[in-house]
């Protein structure tokens, strides 16, 4: 059996390229408050986004993921990790956007499967394509969906 603890939202969190990047976001894009729905009694309290740049790489770490957002010429390769702090081994579904704030946007999906506790998943795609449009020079990371699913036994 598996026990899902869930932190989703649209748009959960926006890392731009300024701290007022998420208010001049589209409504549809702004980042809310994130919810927890547990069935534990256990929460955990909802961490802080924080965004920085690494060289041309724009770096968010949202507890315990971090998302890379670096552009290419076919694209915006994306890069996350999740680092297991749960006592039994985790599957990690994440659902990234990546966009310019002018209409370019990009989603996928990953899944982190069997991440041992105390070890961190990670894996890498390349988001969007030039035929979307010039490829964003600093791209806007959203966490669309944060959902780790817990081993029970």
């Amino acid at each position: 059996m598996v026990r899902a603890l869930s932190l989703m939202a649209a748009g959960v969190l926006a890392a731009g390229c300024t701290d007022g990047a998420a208010d001049s976001a589209p409504a549809s894009q702004r980042p809310v408050t994130p919810s927890a729905e547990q069935s534990s009694p256990q929460a955990r309290p909802s961490p802080v986004p924080s965004v920085h740049s690494e060289g041309r790489t724009r770096v968010l770490e949202y507890g315990d993921l971090v998302v890379r957002a670096t552009p290419e010429s076919s694209g915006v390769r994306t890069e996350i990790e999740v680092a297991n702090s749960y006592e039994r081994n985790a599957t990690y579904s994440v659902q990234i956007s990546i966009a310019d704030g002018e209409g370019w946007t990009a989603h996928n999906r990953f899944w982190l499967q069997d991440v041992p506790p105390g070890k961190t998943g990670r894996d890498d795609a390349v988001i969007g394509s030039k035929d979307m449009g010039p490829v964003p020079q600093i791209p806007k990371i959203y966490v669309d969906e944060f959902t780790p699913l817990v081993d029970q036994k």
